[in-house]
């Protein structure tokens, strides 16, 4: 996993208000952060605890990191990446083939 700085200075605050018996595994060796993260989101009563929780999974997101999301939202991932596929295909079909010097050039 890749951090820039603004995600090291939220997992520092986040490790800094999650209760004592979590400490041990927020850190950023841990391979298990993120999940460790959703069971501090789910059990945390702190309000902001959990909105930096949010951020710093967020900010994950747009590195383009996957996440193990429960199974529960699982279902709507999966229908979203296959729109996505099927989108992508109807736009290759719907490309005109161009040709330059004799081979075929995707556009």
């Amino acid at each position: 996993m890749r951090f820039n700085k603004h995600m090291i200075d939220l997992l520092r605050e986040i490790r800094r208000r999650v209760p004592s018996h979590q400490k041990p595994s927020i850190k950023l060796a841990n391979p298990e952060l993120i999940d460790e993260l959703f069971l501090a989101y789910e059990q945390s009563r702190d309000s902001i605890c959990q909105l930096l929780i949010r951020e710093f999974i967020e900010q994950n997101r747009s590195l383009g990191k996957p996440l193990r999301e429960n199974p529960s939202t699982q279902h709507g991932i999966i229908m979203e990446k296959e729109a996505r596929a099927v989108e992508a295909t109807a736009e290759k079909v719907a490309r005109p083939k161009r040709v330059y010097r004799g081979q075929v050039v995707e556009a």
